[in-house]
């Protein structure tokens, strides 16, 4: 069946789930499907959503589901207007990336929604994205035809630290590796990105002048960038590894951003990162230790130095779970060939977490690409199960970003968005390369026709 023919048959099944859109026509079935834009489930009618197999975290349940408008409701609510006969078919959660630089200003922006929408991924973090350019596609943030995107604007760092490099480099039109190396003097002295993309803070004055600059955005989450503290202050050279904030400054930006009621996302390259992520109380670490550990030197990375700067113990998985923060496991990695001792180490520490309860996400963290082939590529290694990581795709994922709103899941109350499958996730991972139908807020989603 190609994908045409699939979104007919799946147009067929639902068409009586939507009000026409002149209120108060009746809506009369017809050999041509029905535009996606008109598809909705009504406000003032529950509908029944019967002989459907749904997710709840674990496995495939099969009683009947109720909706009404944008949301789940109870049976006993009322008795259904209308009931939906999925025949079979497999509804999940969306998808969720916690670690993405998409949506970061207007230039493919079109492009890259219709590409989070096509692989069902509704929910995104932004991990640090240029404030000016972001302000000219904020509104399109949220909304049935939309990604709902939060998002850091601008990462806090410290002097020739990263996200700088690359921002600068992209500023002076340097795209390539080789012209980046090539062009490092101009690279170190440009501050075209400075206070927009990134904040250069040394020391506490700076925080005093920069916080202004930074509340004026209207991030959504406080980005800071560690970078083996406990080597900062030490001579790097030419290479970008290391620097990142000075440790003994986390403490008062912390404090900064819980005045503003804000959340704080840490970049930790170590396990003393790590430390100091869950000291500061962030909500959300980017990534896990040595997650992208260099095997040789380099311009932009380093190895560590033992594998005690890259090994979290039982004592951090704990403290992790006991602050509640989230450890953001990054699929664009899992989706490449890599050195065992680096998968060795990543999944030691994945263990770790996991049997603690320290909760977890998964971000992409890579320009164009999601996370789909990371995680059909993590089912692969067998270190977890298709349910495991459906469940942290989608509820796990999705609540770390957005914790106030009952999202990714089929309870009542909960937001009515999902995904409509044809064949079982949990007997062979590839079936949620195939979606058949997309609905979010009670909207059926085009990834071709975005909200505007």
């Amino acid at each position: 069946m190609d994908g045409k023919t699939s979104l007919m048959c799946v147009a067929a099944l639902l068409w009586a789930a939507f009000p026409s859109p002149v209120e108060g026509q009746a809506r009369v079935a017809t050999d041509e499907p029905v535009a996606l834009a008109d598809w909705h489930f009504d406000e003032d009618q529950i509908t029944e959503l019967r002989n459907a197999h749904w997710f709840d975290g674990t496995r495939f349940r099969s009683d009947p589901l109720f909706v009404k408008g944008g949301r789940f409701v109870e049976p006993s609510a009322g008795p259904a207007n209308r009931i939906i006969d999925l025949e079979g078919r497999y509804l999940i959660p969306p998808f969720a990336d916690a670690h993405t630089h998409a949506f970061d200003g207007s230039f493919g922006f079109p492009a890259q929604r219709a590409q989070f929408l096509q692989d069902g991924i509704f929910y995104a973090l932004t991990a640090t994205a240029p404030a000016r350019s972001v302000a000219k596609i904020r509104s399109e943030f949220s909304g049935p035809q939309n990604v709902d995107v939060l998002t850091a604007l601008g990462g806090i760092t410290g002097l020739d630290s990263h996200p700088a490099e690359i921002y600068e480099a992209y500023a002076l039109r340097f795209y390539s590796f080789e012209q980046q190396v090539a062009n490092q003097p101009a690279i170190r002295a440009s501050r075209k990105q400075a206070d927009n993309a990134y904040y250069i803070i040394e020391d506490a004055s700076d925080i005093d002048a920069k916080w202004p600059l930074i509340a004026a955005t209207r991030p959504d989450v406080i980005k800071i960038y560690l970078r083996n503290s406990e080597r900062f202050g030490e001579d790097r050279g030419d290479s970008w590894a290391g620097g990142g904030l000075n440790p003994a400054l986390l403490a008062a930006i912390a404090d900064k951003a819980r005045a503003a009621d804000l959340r704080l996302l840490i970049a930790a390259s170590s396990v003393a990162d790590f430390r100091l992520a869950v000291e500061a109380g962030a909500a959300i670490l980017s990534h896990i230790p040595c997650y992208q550990a260099a095997v040789a030197e380099g311009i932009y990375r380093s190895p560590p130095d033992s594998d005690e700067e890259c090994l979290i113990d039982a004592a951090d998985a704990q403290s992790a779970a006991s602050a509640n923060m989230v450890t953001t496991l990054i699929t664009s990695e899992w989706a490449k060939e890599r050195p065992e001792w680096t998968v060795a180490m990543e999944d030691r520490n994945i263990d770790m977490l996991r049997e603690s309860g320290a909760p977890l996400a998964i971000g992409s963290n890579a320009y164009g690409s999601t996370i789909i082939d990371g995680l059909v590529a993590r089912a692969a290694s067998h270190t977890f199960t298709n349910a495991e990581i459906l469940d942290l795709a989608t509820a796990q994922t999705a609540q770390a970003i957005f914790p106030e709103r009952k999202i990714a899941c089929f309870d009542a109350g909960c937001e009515a968005s999902f995904l409509v499958l044809q064949r079982n996730p949990l007997e062979d991972i590839q079936a949620i390369r195939a979606i058949e139908m997309r609905i979010k807020e009670g909207y059926a989603v085009n990834p071709e026709t975005p909200e505007s």
